[in-house]
């Protein structure tokens, strides 16, 4: 209620929500805008965006290899991006203009290693755990939204992981530098 009131009173046009679990039927989408944006919290005026849109993420998605070296496979630091189910800190996109839904394009199955430059840690990762773990902990999206003008409007959206909780190794502050730099590299 308290962040459905701050939505209400800001009135977006465009909103991103991280850390909004993914569901493939869009209910948690649904109920957050029927419950919540669309009744007034504390007499501020109810919200109401045209489109809602989520994608799937990498986030508790199991990898099948030891990501972080503990001599197991399996559990939330395996899995392709940090969490305890798939679709654990997605995100969430709602838009006041139409989304180009055919259009968006989505980098959550890009591999690291195929980055350019890639910081990964010396030494850290096997080659198995190389040609399955994505660059994006969760996803990386450019969501169009159609301008009343007709031109386009890319809203790039991405949650990349926290720099921290990790060792000497430094592996989420590599992939958190990686996840920022491949919006640069794409925008240039």
């Amino acid at each position: 209620r308290v962040i459905a009131e701050v939505l209400q009173r800001v009135a977006p046009d465009v909103l991103l929500i991280n850390e909004f679990d993914y569901d493939a039927q869009g209910t948690a989408l649904r109920l957050f805008d029927e419950r919540y944006l669309r009744v007034s919290q504390n007499g501020a005026p109810t919200l109401r965006f045209r489109e809602r849109y989520s994608a799937p993420v990498n986030t508790g998605v199991p990898s099948g290899v030891d990501l972080d070296r503990d001599g197991r496979i399996g559990g939330p630091n395996d899995a392709l991006g940090f969490g305890l189910f798939p679709g654990q800190y997605g995100l969430a996109v709602y838009s006041k203009l139409p989304i180009r839904r055919a259009a968006v394009r989505s980098f959550r199955r890009f591999l690291w290693k195929d980055m350019p430059g890639a910081v990964l840690p010396p030494d850290w990762y096997s080659t198995a755990a190389l040609a399955k773990l994505p660059l994006s902990s969760k996803n990386h999206l450019d969501v169009p939204l159609q301008l009343p003008s007709g031109g386009t409007l890319h809203f790039l959206v991405s949650h990349p992981t926290p720099p921290a909780f990790d060792g000497a190794e430094d592996r989420n502050g590599r992939r958190n530098h990686d996840e920022i730099r491949l919006w640069a590299d794409y925008l240039s």
